[in-house]
């Protein structure tokens, strides 16, 4: 299991927890096979975060990256990191 960089941050709601980009990188990375796609719900069991914050963080990596999603079902999307050969 990845264990991320963590920094608490105080918010007017309580304690937070702000992940990295490159948290979420080392997710898929870590693994065996980093190319196999992984949802959201996935990620954020991974950094121990809400699913939100995961989808968040995975569509920043998306926008500056090569990680790549697709929808997959009517509300499931899926992420992975292309493989080049």
């Amino acid at each position: 299991m990845y264990r991320p960089r963590i920094q608490p941050v105080m918010s007017t709601q309580g304690r937070e927890t702000e992940f990295e980009l490159d948290d979420v990188s080392a997710v898929f990375k870590s693994r065996e096979d980093y190319a196999e796609p992984l949802t959201a719900r996935e990620i954020a069991e991974e950094l121990d975060c809400s699913r939100r914050t995961a989808l968040n963080k995975l569509h920043e990596l998306e926008d500056q990256t090569d990680l790549r999603s697709k929808k997959v079902g009517g509300r499931s999307r899926v992420w992975w990191i292309p493989v080049h050969v």
